[in-house]
C-alpha cells in the first residue's frame, strides 16, 4: 500500500507539472492529494491523465496571452499533445475501457446511513441559481469504520462537471464562495448556538458574520469535549483531529491551528488535536 501511495504522488506531481509555476503555487498540494486518491482508487484511468493535461495546457495560454513566447506556445502544443498520448500509452495508464470517477447526489437511505462504497467519489452540491458543483465525498462522509477522517468536515473544493476545473470551496457555517472572492466579505445567514441550562431553559447565542474577529483562546490541555463546546459557543468551526502522544494525557487537547492567541475571523475553522494513547 505504502509503495502504491509514493507511486500515485509521484504520477500526481509529474501530472501537475504541465500547469504554469502561479498556478502551482496556490493550489498543487490540495490537487495533488485528490489525483493520489483517485489514483489509489481507480489505478488504469488513462482519461483523467489527458483530461489534466489539456487543462493544464489552457491555463497556460491564458496566462501567457499576449506574450512574446505566444507564437512558439502556439505551435508547440501538438507536439505536448502527442507526447501526453504517448506517456498514456507506455507509462502504465493501461486499460483504456475503464471508467473514471462517478458523480451524483448524495444517496438517500430512510433506515441507515448510506455504505461509503455506495456513494459517488464526487457529490454533487448546490451552488447558485440552478447551477451544482462536486465535492469530493472525503469531505462530506466517514469511510466505514474510520475513527479519524483528517478530510471530513474541512472546507471542500467544489469542481465542475468535468471533475478538474476547479469552481471554488464549501466553507462550513458560510456556504460556497466562488475561486476570486473572499469568505470573509460574503453575506451570511444568521446563526444561533444553544446551550441547556443545568436547572432548565437554554441560552441561546447569536453567532457573528465572518466580517467580525475575535482573539483565540488558549483550550490547550483541557478536555476535548469542553474545549470544543467552549470554541462552539464562540462561533467557530471545530475540527477534531486525533493524534497520538505520551505527552499530553488522552481525551485532552494538544495543540490548536490556528494558535491560540491568533487572531481569527467568526466561523473560521480550527484544528484541534485531541490525544489518544498509542
Amino acid at each position: 500500500m505504502g509503495h502504491a501511495m509514493k507511486s500515485a504522488e509521484r504520477r500526481s506531481r509529474r501530472l501537475l507539472r504541465w500547469y504554469p509555476r502561479s498556478w502551482r503555487e496556490t493550489h498543487e498540494d490540495e490537487f495533488a492529494a485528490l489525483l493520489e486518491d483517485s489514483m489509489l482508487d481507480r489505478p488504469f484511468w488513462p482519461g483523467r491523465s489527458l483530461n489534466i493535461a489539456m487543462n493544464a495546457m489552457r491555463v497556460r495560454s491564458i496566462e501567457l496571452r499576449g506574450s512574446p513566447r505566444r507564437m512558439f506556445l502556439a505551435t508547440s502544443v501538438p507536439i505536448v499533445v502527442f507526447v501526453v498520448a504517448i506517456d498514456l500509452a507506455t507509462n502504465g495508464f493501461g486499460l483504456f475501457y475503464v471508467s473514471g470517477p462517478s458523480k451524483g447526489p448524495m444517496p438517500y437511505s430512510s433506515s441507515k446511513g448510506v455504505a461509503y462504497n455506495k456513494i459517488p467519489d464526487y457529490v454533487s452540491v448546490y451552488i447558485g441559481p440552478n447551477e451544482i458543483g462536486y465535492t469530493p465525498k472525503a469531505y462530506i462522509a466517514a469511510s466505514n469504520g474510520s475513527s479519524n477522517d483528517p478530510l471530513l468536515g474541512r472546507i471542500a473544493p467544489v469542481y465542475a462537471s468535468n471533475l478538474t476545473t476547479l469552481l471554488g470551496h464549501e466553507y462550513p457555517g458560510i456556504g460556497f464562495v466562488r475561486l476570486g472572492s473572499s469568505p470573509w466579505s460574503i453575506s451570511c445567514k444568521s446563526e444561533s448556538t444553544y446551550v441547556n441550562n443545568p436547572h432548565g431553559g437554554q441560552t441561546i447565542t447569536a453567532i457573528a458574520c465572518p466580517s467580525a474577529t475575535m482573539v483565540l483562546p488558549n483550550v490547550l490541555g483541557m478536555v476535548t469535549p469542553t474545549a470544543v463546546g467552549e470554541l462552539s459557543g464562540l462561533g467557530v468551526g471545530v475540527v477534531v483531529q486525533n493524534v497520538r502522544t505520551t505527552s499530553v494525557p488522552p481525551g485532552h487537547i494538544v495543540s490548536t491551528s490556528p494558535e491560540s492567541g491568533t487572531t481569527i475571523r467568526a466561523r473560521q475553522q480550527v484544528v484541534v488535536d485531541n490525544s489518544v494513547a498509542f
